[in-house]
């Protein structure tokens, strides 16, 4: 059986990218779907792979059972298992994370391996290493009582404002 042949593009701008291995580099993508998919300082506004690998890059939605992220901005990662070395993503999901010198905005994952890695909300089961939130579970309770407070008394004044104008 003839092993497949990657599909290889270099320094222009793609609708769409479709195989069983891509590989991009200095490339504009809308979607990429492929079994393996390799970026690098490409960017991609999602990515549908078994196995994603982005170097200095960037994507918007990453969908995969394996993503690796190295020097790379991230909005939206889910995948089984993420690798990530200094890189950035807004939402981070996955069942197994290893992460070092990186930084998420919300990360969920069930085993995570975390070496200086900063985020602003966390949930993990199995964690080694040291993940920095900037809330954990009690400011993220009292934040919420805040904001549902203010939320209540924004309410409670708007209404009698209307009632002391009619």
């Amino acid at each position: 059986m003839a092993e497949p042949k990657p599909v290889e593009i270099a320094g222009q701008p793609i609708d769409q990218v479709q195989g069983d291995i891509v590989r991009l580099e200095q490339c504009v993508v809308q979607h990429v779907d492929a079994d393996q998919a390799q970026l690098v300082r490409s960017a991609a506004a999602r990515i549908e792979a078994e196995w994603v690998e982005i170097v200095q890059g960037a994507a918007q939605v990453i969908q995969a059972d394996t993503a690796r992220l190295r020097n790379s901005v991230v909005f939206s990662v889910r995948a089984e298992a993420v690798a990530a070395e200094q890189s950035a993503a807004v939402a981070l999901r996955a069942g197994e994370i290893t992460l070092a010198d990186s930084s998420a905005g919300v990360l969920i994952g069930q085993n995570v391996q975390a070496g200086n890695v900063k985020a602003v909300v966390f949930i993990g089961r199995n964690v080694d290493g040291q993940v920095n939130t900037m809330l954990d579970a009690r400011g993220a309770l009292l934040a919420g009582l805040a904001f549902g407070a203010a939320l209540g008394a924004l309410s409670l004044l708007g209404a009698l404002l209307g009632r002391s104008r009619r």
